[in-house]
């Protein structure tokens, strides 16, 4: 019998919790064979590998608002839209509860909650990231700069709760964006280290407050051990990782390639890499910090013999996929969390490539997401 969180019928998160796991499993494998017929890919869909269902996700990000008393609360947004308060959250981790049930009583009294619609008050969100490898935590309060965070009775509450041991960092971010968004405007660490470490196979990885990472730690061990499977090197080859992020895939490949060069737009990530690259003693890696698109039109790097390319959602421009065609790197690697703009990337680029097989990754349980990964082989002329 399925396990159902309290909040399923409110939440507008897991929409899929009321149905058991083996048939999502099996409705994402039916969609990503339908969608293949649409766009006429004639390939092998793989088997979708699949994990646990709960206690999965390595990040949340809550939202503070008032209720109708107009006391703060803190959770997640219900299908109307509203925010509600959160007891449980049963893909995340098994201290949510405990975890905003000690800030909300920490900082209720004192602070009122944001309201974007006047753009008043102080408590925006609370970042919780979880390393399911070392359990490390790390805790980020966003607010706007109408009041001073009293730091020293918010840490204590933290620190003395039953889980108080666990944390390894507390961030204070400042936002006064009237996006309703998390926004990096100023941020400071009021404890600890200023990053988390998450193990993922051989390797350590540092994980920061503003730095992407794979949602699921343990689909993403299993993803990047699929690519390196893939991949066939032999040693000697040369890599190019595009949208590299902290550097995970190419760290991951680099024990048997020759060079590889990630490449991402933002700093901070590339930063976080360099310090990944090190802290796994790896030295033939390097990092630009580049739109990918840019990067492509300037390549003045030797012939990669094999491209990894990992999207945000909306996929490849046709610009970088002109580029990225013109490169003729004999083999692609293509991840995506957003199967609609990879297929349509899928479609444009087999007009020079042959798609050898999709395989699906069911790294979001009891929702509608999935990643997908492929592998595109140069045509002979």
């Amino acid at each position: 019998m399925n396990r159902v969180c309290k909040h399923f019928s409110q939440c507008g998160g897991c929409t899929s919790q009321d149905i058991l796991y083996p048939m999502q499993l099996k409705m994402k494998e039916e969609e990503i064979k339908k969608m293949a017929d649409f766009f006429s890919l004639k390939t092998e869909i793989k088997p979708i590998n699949h994990f646990s269902p709960f206690f999965y996700r390595n990040k949340m990000e809550f939202t503070f608002s008032s209720d109708e008393e107009k006391k703060s609360i803190c959770g997640l947004h219900s299908k109307k839209g509203d925010v509600f308060d959160l007891e449980e959250c049963l893909i995340f981790s098994p201290y949510t509860g405990e975890i905003l049930r000690i800030v909300k009583d920490s900082l209720k009294d004192r602070y009122p909650a944001y309201n974007k619609f006047t753009h008043q008050g102080f408590l925006r969100h609370l970042i919780v990231r979880e390393a399911k490898s070392t359990h490390q935590l790390m805790i980020g309060l966003v607010t706007t700069s109408m009041f001073y965070l009293e730091k020293e009775k918010f840490l204590k509450l933290l620190l003395s709760s039953s889980w108080g041991g666990k944390i390894s960092s507390v961030y204070w971010v400042i936002n006064d964006s009237v996006a309703d968004a998390v926004i990096f405007q100023k941020k400071e660490l009021i404890y600890g280290e200023p990053f988390i470490v998450e193990n993922i196979g051989d390797f350590s990885f540092h994980i920061f407050i503003d730095t992407f990472f794979q949602t699921n730690s343990l689909g993403a061990e299993v993803l990047y051990k699929k690519i390196e499977e893939y991949a066939q090197l032999e040693g000697g080859e040369k890599i190019l990782d595009l949208y590299c992020g902290i550097g995970g895939i190419g760290i991951f490949l680099s024990k048997k390639a020759g060079s590889i060069w990630g490449v991402e737009v933002e700093k901070n990530s590339i930063d976080c890499a360099l310090l990944n690259a090190q802290a796994n003693n790896i030295s033939n890696i390097s990092f630009i910090c580049s739109e990918v698109r840019k990067f492509l039109i300037n390549f003045k790097l030797p012939q990669p013999d094999l491209v990894v390319v990992n999207p945000p959602r909306c996929g490849l421009s046709k610009k970088i996929k002109k580029h990225l065609v013109k490169l003729r790197p004999p083999y692609i690697l293509y991840s995506s969390c957003n199967p609609s703009t990879f297929f349509v990337d899928l479609k444009d680029l087999g007009e020079f490539y042959n798609i050898e097989f999709i395989e699906p990754f069911d790294f979001f349980p009891h929702t509608p997401y999935v990643e997908c990964l492929g592998k595109l082989t140069l045509r002979k002329k």
